[in-house]
């Protein structure tokens, strides 16, 4: 009796609420696409109210209150927890992802294929962008009233970026070399100086991947993949609060669009968005097809979570915790080439903001009826694939090194106030493009090491 007792007492009891998370956690995929449904809900709904209060409630100072006090936080709160945990798990993961490859030799051959696969990739994107704006010609017709206009309400902005444009001067050669190779390893990882944190742990990795101490190394592996794990987890119960900060991200991004401002330069943003679509859509798609040869139509199916993160967050950094669970989850992808390509690409393939840098500058050059021959074209787009490489994974994060290189062109830098109004807008669609670069380059990956990704796509469904 007593037996049947402990029995009866040590097994689980119903719980209605039990049923439905484990039925989730055995069917991770079916989970993950609840999220992002969630997700896309909360983006629509909150990009409605945006508008209304825009074009409804334009000076309301209720409306205010409501943007700085109730959906500026819960956006803020959700972009800093995801960036907040960007660090350890790129620091775990990466050096992980490095000392796994088996040896220096083998991490030559995928770094070097991954290297020119962005280069690739990115040229392609500058050369769509300068295709459409040097086609359509948008800056034409903006008038020297709505220039000076633009200038004067934007002087206070423009003033606070041209001093992040002189640091971005600085940190170029010979000054990417601080950047890189930091004397301080904490107050980098500190400053979220991703070159930095990518260079320490590929010098980590490769260090444990030709340490001769293999039971030791095992340990520290262990160590820090338990660290990775943790920081997966982690992002996990932050996207389930994904939904509601996307809404209120995207309440705050819609209502700040400002409707004049893009009137004025609306035949830019068409230009700017074509270019973005066109590379979503015909580069990624060859590239799906030919190369990494996947049904297109499954691809961005199930890149969705990662382009409704993309678009609400405009962060790389924000993203790139869901770019690695979807990829693993929705493709198979193994751990070893995410957690190799990922913090790589989100740092150095910057295809959106190629692309975005290219318009922008030309564009501004034809404001101001600035000349710029074939050879200002092709130092543009050196400039560009040079630049675009550590752009701060945030928010805005391209603006200063485009006006660094507007200057380095004769380009009135002060004229980037006629596309700062409608930055917010355009900065979430280079970030769904970058984003999505960095998830065909994993595949790309994935496709070079033999890895089933047919039979993992039927095993994921």
């Amino acid at each position: 009796m007593s037996r049947f007792f402990i029995v009866a007492c040590s097994a689980p009891s119903y719980d209605p609420g039990m049923s439905e998370i484990n039925e989730n956690e055995s069917n991770p995929d079916k989970e993950e696409k609840q999220v992002s449904t969630r997700i896309l809900i909360g983006l629509i709904i909150g990009a409605i109210i945006g508008l209304v209060f825009n074009i409804q409630f334009p000076d309301a100072p209720w409306v205010a209150w409501i943007l700085k006090n109730v959906t500026g936080p819960i956006g803020t709160a959700f972009l800093q927890s995801l960036i907040m945990i960007v660090v350890p798990l790129v620091l775990s993961s990466l050096i992980v992802g490095v000392a796994n490859l088996g040896t220096v030799e083998h991490l030559g051959r995928l770094g070097t294929r991954l290297g020119l696969f962005y280069i690739v990739t990115t040229l392609a994107a500058v050369l769509i962008g300068q295709a459409f704006i040097n086609t359509v010609q948008p800056g034409t017709g903006i008038s020297v009233e709505t220039r000076e206009k633009a200038i004067e309400s934007m002087k206070d902005q423009i003033a606070s970026i041209e001093e992040s444009s002189k640091k971005v001067k600085e940190s170029l050669w010979p000054g990417i070399v601080t950047k890189v190779i930091p004397k301080n390893i904490i107050d980098s990882w500190a400053k979220t100086n991703m070159l930095a944190v990518i260079f320490i742990s590929f010098l980590f990795g490769i260090a444990l991947l030709m340490n001769d101490n293999k039971e030791g190394t095992q340990t520290v592996l262990s160590m820090l993949s338990a660290v990775s794990e943790a920081s997966i987890r982690i992002v996990g119960w932050i996207m389930h609060l994904a939904p509601y900060a996307v809404a209120a991200l995207m309440v705050n991004a819609a209502s700040s669009f400002g409707l004049e401002v893009m009137k004025s330069v609306a035949l830019y943003i068409v230009v700017v968005v074509l270019g973005y679509l066109t590379q979503f859509f015909l580069t990624y798609s060859l590239i799906v097809k030919y190369v990494i040869r996947l049904p297109v139509v499954e691809f961005y199916k199930r890149i969705l979570p990662i382009v409704a993160t993309a678009f609400s967050t405009s962060s790389s950094s924000a993203t790139m915790p869901t770019t690695m669970r979807t990829l693993e989850k929705r493709f198979g992808v193994p751990e070893s080439i995410t957690t190799f390509s990922i913090p790589l690409g989100m740092t150095v393939n910057m295809d959106g903001t190629a692309l975005f840098e290219v318009v922008a500058a030309l564009f501004v050059a034809q404001v101001f009826g600035v000349p710029i021959d074939l050879m200002g074209q092709v130092t543009l787009v050196i400039l560009v694939l040079l630049t675009s490489i550590g752009v701060a994974g945030v928010p805005g994060g391209s603006i200063p090194i485009l006006m660094s290189a507007m200057a380095s062109l004769g380009i009135p830098p002060e004229g980037i106030a006629l596309v700062l109004g409608v930055d917010r807008l355009l900065d979430m669609g280079r970030t769904v493009v970058n984003v999505t670069g960095d998830s065909t380059a994993a595949l790309y990956l994935a496709r070079v090491e033999k890895i089933d990704l047919e039979g993992n796509l039927l095993t994921h469904e």
